[in-house]
């Protein structure tokens, strides 16, 4: 059996059936909040962002870096390039590469 849970607008915190508050504005905006902490900060006009147990704050501040998905780092190939050896020059390797071996 799968809950659908809701987030609360203020926290981000997750909502399970039959709990939280829902509020619903004069311009019939719905929201609903996990607690009457949430709803008081709300209407009190405080910024989620400066609160530092909200999902917003933690988001803002790198906190939950576990959670995201972790970049993964690409190696360099060092590009392959002819180099002479000693007693030879490149030009006489190549020569000796292009003819056909008897």
């Amino acid at each position: 059996m799968v809950l659908k849970t809701e987030l609360c607008r203020f926290s981000g915190a997750k909502i399970y059936p039959g709990k939280g508050i829902r509020f619903i504005r004069a311009d019939s905006q719905v929201f609903l909040f996990a607690n009457s902490k949430c709803k008081r900060y709300f209407h009190n006009r405080l910024k989620p962002a400066k609160l530092t147990w909200t999902a917003m704050y933690r988001k803002q501040h790198k906190k939950d870096i576990h959670a995201e998905a972790v970049k993964k780092r690409r190696r360099t190939t060092k590009k392959p390039y002819s180099r002479s050896i000693v007693g030879a020059s490149l030009d006489v390797i190549q020569k000796k590469r292009a003819e056909k071996p008897e």
